[in-house]
């Protein structure tokens, strides 16, 4: 199974989107991680000063006879920033102002650190709440001791979780800023591959026309050249062909006109010839007339070729016309059903009459040689659009030659015997030219009712007018 990948245009874009996505999260990362090592760093310098003050005024007020229980009452009456807890920690005993601090909620290693003899300082959680703590010895007290100050860092991490909605907002915008100038980028940088997208679509339209501008741009300007070059040259091929096909055709016409009049000729005294030459008579005639249609629809061919075709429109009744079309294509034994579905038959349609009564004729003369004639037409609507069905009652065109049989000079793999008909490969060409100018299309795939058989689909967009 084939791996379906994104267009260029969808990667170029992705591209910059994700670009955008990455470089986007890295500075909101690297925002975030500044603004936090600013915020405490700067919380954390406040609350020293704090504690060295508090250690200082309460270290003034003690005397060498004041007990560690004393302490409290002293650091009660000390103003210290709201939240902060405070307390007294000795060798063997400790004493707390606030009751959220207890020597089991310390960290040991803070703790230890402090009875070593050394002041401390430790950011750790006190009942799941961050808190900087300090502790500062107290030469003046009785004996060792350290004053306890926890300045609460709740309030950084509130900053700080609120500043990650801002910051995921700017990467968000950031993203859709990248993908959008994604989209600029890739509209100027494959506007040159549209235009020639573009261009190559007219082209294989049938605009031999069609030309691509010089930008100024020196690395397109190879590309440019080169399709105008080949246009140039598609153009003056097709046209050297088509001129060829008719210029054979007309100076084929007179001397074919004057075979078929003596051939015409012949033939009234066909009865008083011997058999052989009766039978080569015969096949005369036939390789004449099909000499003829192959010059006829050469003429044909080669006016759609050059342009010089036009459309003759006219309102017919849908079902009437089919009738006549199909009356007038082929003399027959039995009559064809026309099958009216949804109330098409009644429907007035706008279309050129000479040109889709050729289509059907062709339909039905290519059905008669190869597939023992037309057995029934259906006709159906959807809004403004027509569709008309022929089916046959032949062996059924093998799939991988239902595109081929519309090209020009494709008989098929029924049409390489002599004996099979008189056609000449143009037919189911001409049915597609004629059709194309109508903005319609035809398909051919097999009988609905799963009989052997082909269905011929005929489909002209906005005809119904009433």
């Amino acid at each position: 199974m084939t791996e379906r990948r994104l267009g260029l245009r969808a990667r170029v874009i992705a591209a910059f989107a994700i670009g955008a996505l990455l470089m986007s999260s890295l500075l909101s990362i690297v925002t975030y991680s500044v603004t936090r090592a600013q915020l405490t760093e700067s919380r954390e310098k406040d609350a020293f000063v704090s504690a060295e003050n508090t250690a200082v005024l309460i270290n003034n007020a003690l005397s060498s006879t004041t007990e560690i229980s004393g302490l409290v009452p002293i650091m009660s009456q000390v103003l210290v920033p709201t939240g902060t807890l405070q307390g007294m920690l000795h060798n063997t005993t400790s004493a707390f102002v606030d009751s959220q601090l207890s020597i089991n909620k310390l960290d040991p290693v803070f703790v230890n650190t402090l009875r070593a003899g050394s002041a401390a300082e430790m950011t750790f959680r006190i009942n799941a709440q961050p808190y900087y703590v300090v502790g500062l010895p107290l030469p003046r007290a009785q004996a060792n001791a350290w004053y306890l100050h926890a300045a609460p860092l709740a309030e950084v991490e509130q900053d700080l979780n609120s500043l990650l909605p801002t910051l995921a907002g700017a990467s968000v915008i950031t993203t859709v800023l990248g993908m959008a100038f994604g989209v600029y980028v890739t509209k100027r940088l494959l506007s040159p591959i549209d235009e020639i997208s573009e261009a190559a679509g007219l082209v294989a339209a049938g605009d031999l026309t069609t030309r691509l501008k010089s930008g100024g741009d020196p690395d397109l300007n190879q590309l440019i050249e080169s399709f105008n070059g080949m246009a140039s040259s598609l153009q003056e091929r097709i046209e050297r062909d088509s001129r060829f096909a008719s210029d054979v055709s007309h100076e084929l016409r007179s001397p074919l006109m004057t075979l078929t009049g003596s051939v015409a000729v012949i033939e009234r005294r066909r009865e008083d010839m011997p058999e052989k030459a009766q039978i080569a008579l015969d096949l005369l005639s036939t390789d004449i007339r099909r000499f003829k249609l192959l010059v006829e629809d050469l003429l044909e061919i080669s006016r759609f070729d050059v342009g010089a075709v036009q459309l003759d429109i006219e309102e017919v009744m849908l079902g009437e016309f089919v009738r006549q079309a199909i009356g007038a294509a082929v003399a027959r034994q039995r009559e064809v059903p026309i099958i009216d579905n949804n109330g098409s038959g009644g429907l007035i349609v706008e279309l050129d009459k000479r040109r889709i009564a050729q289509v059907i004729r062709n339909l039905s003369e290519n059905a008669d040689k190869y597939a023992g004639g037309v057995t029934q037409i259906r006709l159906s609507h959807n809004g403004d659009d027509i569709r008309i069905e022929i089916e046959d009652e032949g062996p059924g065109v093998p799939v991988d030659e239902r595109e081929l049989i519309f090209e020009r000079f494709a008989r098929g793999s029924e049409g390489g015997r002599r004996g099979s008909g008189t056609g000449v490969g143009l037919g189911l060409s001409l049915v597609t030219e004629h059709l194309r100018l109508h903005g319609g299309t035809i398909t051919v795939t097999d009988r609905v009712d799963g009989l052997l058989g082909s269905c011929f689909v005929i489909s002209l967009p906005g005809v119904v007018v009433g």
